[in-house]
């Protein structure tokens, strides 16, 4: 079995990963991180019995089980990125208006072998924790797909897939699904469905809702951790949706996430589907936290501030809190170019969001530790709104950056959607 147990000792003390790909944070005080480098098993050991969450990282004689590394020096960051989100495949057979990170289908440019396996080990020689492998659709690939998850094993990454579901062109599913299983590195798939089968239809074309279920309960049945991801829309802003939605996770044995259609990629200015009002996301929102108590399921979406929500991590202590983007991952696309997240490639034209391009020359952890871009991101902060509300830091991270940009103008914004005053 792959062992994805990772501990990182840096600057606030240990960032580790679980053998299921859970993160955490330990703070540690700058003597107790300098004791540990001192001698780092004797250390861990005496950490592990004052923390016990540490108990997951040693075998049964008490020897450490998990990949160690240091990355303990002066950064303004985190001195290394935790999750890449890797747009590996340019092509979807799908044609969906609102999609949001980058119109890719009239590029016949795709990288060739060589060119991803670059950017493989170039995002775990950045000492990165985790890939997400998206699009486009990844499953397009169909068993070529297996051939990357083999090299992402082999590098040691806890991976992440998204996928719309729409499974037409994979032949003999069922032992394309049994042969995906072997690869225990996996640690989720995201399956978009959007709402009902009409609502899902109307979206995505006739048909998508029963195939992406199909999908979602394929996986499911065969162990993988699924997670049901959602774009709300005006229209979809319901109890109707939210509860259906719900309840097909419930019977998935899935996870749920729900975020309101960002303003950006095809959805800036073309989009026929209208915006959720406030008034609508937070009487959605509502029903959703009560949901996913009455149901015990996970459900997460990004103003969770009506109780119940879970804590958020906190894995950066030295900058504002927020969205992972930039701070703790970001994106790269299939020819190398980074940006903070997927929903920032549109933004401008050239992108004003462009972090670089990795190569030979300029590694991503270059880019990740010394981009100007980066630094104006991260050194934005927060609006006075946010620091004043009581649900910040907690299970509100400030909302969404590019919204915010896209509407205000401004990274440090409200984001729109905002339910606290709604």
């Amino acid at each position: 079995m792959t062992n994805l147990r990772r501990i990182r000792i840096d600057n606030f003390g240990l960032i580790t990963q679980t053998a299921k790909g859970k993160m955490d944070r330990i703070l540690l005080d700058r003597p107790a991180i300098d004791a540990l480098k001192q001698n780092i098993e004797a250390g861990l050991r005496e950490l592990r019995s004052r923390t016990p969450k540490l108990d997951d990282y040693f075998d049964p004689l008490g020897r450490l089980a998990a990949r160690l590394d240091v990355a303990d020096e002066p950064a303004n960051c985190l001195t290394r990125p935790l999750r890449i989100y890797y747009n590996i495949e340019p092509n979807c057979n799908l044609r969906c208006s609102f999609c949001g990170p980058r119109d890719l289908h009239s590029l016949s440019t795709k990288a060739s072998e060589e060119k991803e396996h670059f950017l493989l080990n170039q995002i775990a020689w950045a000492g990165s924790f985790q890939v997400q492998l998206t699009g486009g659709e990844i499953f397009l690939r169909g068993r070529r797909l297996f051939k990357t998850l083999e090299r992402t094993r082999e590098l040691g990454l806890a991976t992440l897939l998204g996928t719309n579901g729409v499974w037409r062109h994979i032949k003999d599913r069922k032992s394309f699904v049994k042969e995906l299983a072997e690869f225990d590195h996996i640690i989720e798939v995201k399956v978009s469905v959007d709402g009902t089968p009409e609502f899902h239809d109307s979206v995505r074309g006739p048909g998508t809702y029963n195939e992406a279920v199909k999908t979602l309960f394929d996986l499911s049945q065969n162990g993988f951790n699924t997670r049901i991801n959602t774009t709300i829309f005006k229209d979809s802003c319901t109890i109707d949706q939210i509860e259906h939605l719900a309840r097909l996770a419930k019977a998935a044995n899935a996870n749920l996430q729900a975020i309101p259609e960002r303003s950006c990629g095809r959805s800036m200015g073309k989009t026929t589907y209208e915006l959720p009002m406030p008034r609508q996301l937070r009487t959605y929102t509502i029903r959703a936290k009560e949901l996913r108590e009455e149901l015990g399921i996970g459900i997460s979406f990004n103003f969770d501030i009506f109780g119940g929500g879970r804590q958020l991590p906190l894995y950066d202590p030295g900058r504002p809190f927020s969205c992972g983007a930039g701070f703790w991952g970001f994106a790269v696309t299939h020819f190398g170019e980074v940006y903070p997240c997927g929903f920032a490639i549109e933004i401008g034209a050239p992108s004003i969001f462009l972090v670089g391009i990795i190569s030979e020359e300029t590694s991503l952890l270059d880019l990740w530790l010394h981009s100007p871009v980066l630094k104006h991101w991260r050194s934005a902060g927060k609006s006075s709104q946010c620091a004043a509300c009581a649900h910040y830091r907690h299970t509100c991270w400030g909302g969404c950056m590019i919204q915010a940009y896209v509407i205000n103008g401004d990274l440090s914004a409200p984001d729109p959607y905002c339910l606290r005053d709604s």
